[in-house]
């Protein structure tokens, strides 16, 4: 149920992106972007980052458009009643609906994102007492602040994700840890609008 209310929404976007191209003077754009990602709390990951950004320029200041992610983390270590387990990767694909506010016309401009999406999660074993790592999709809101110098933007998103994830050691013993995570971004346009 939850995926086909997902699939409808995502098509309704779409399907006003393209009629907004179709009957506005608007301008399209798309970004690229590399970055780290970080996860908080009890599980401590650093990764890596890559993303897409196509979007429309509604106004100079409002952009409406869609954002593609793919993030790896590695390393982290958490406690399950009072044995450290070491996970070795996880990994996150977010399809996220977005929209900009950037406070300026031209030149340097600070903007603000807002993004709603599906994200598909995924973390491998860890590497003491056979400890694994749920999987699955889910529901995200993904705020976002940053400034763009005309070709490049510099900015951070933190991804809230839905529930937690439940870390499970070969003992039955359980925990459980927060599925949202950062990133810090250097954008990039790819071609487009600089505005």
């Amino acid at each position: 149920m939850f995926n086909l209310v997902m699939k409808k929404s995502l098509l309704l976007f779409a399907m006003l992106i393209v009629s907004t191209i179709t009957f506005a003077q608007v301008k399209f754009k798309m970004d690229g972007g590399i970055g780290g990602a970080f996860s908080f709390g009890e599980a401590k990951m650093y990764g890596i980052s890559a993303a897409l950004e196509p979007k429309v320029f509604i106004t100079p200041k409002i952009s409406a458009g869609a954002r593609f992610e793919g993030d790896v983390l590695f390393g982290g270590n958490i406690s399950t009643s009072g044995d450290d387990v070491s996970a070795s990767t996880a990994a996150a694909a977010a399809f996220i609906a977005k929209g900009e506010y950037y406070t300026k016309d031209e030149g340097t401009r600070p903007f603000f994102g807002l993004g709603l999406g599906y994200y598909t999660i995924g973390s491998s074993s860890g590497s003491t007492g056979g400890a694994s790592v749920s999987a699955g999709s889910h529901f995200g809101v993904s705020p976002q602040i940053g400034v763009t110098f005309n070709n490049f933007r510099l900015s951070g998103i933190y991804h809230i994700v839905t529930g937690k994830d439940q870390v499970t050691a070969s003992a039955g013993d359980y925990d459980e840890v927060s599925r949202s995570y950062l990133v810090i971004e250097l954008g990039f346009k790819i071609f487009g609008s600089n505005k």
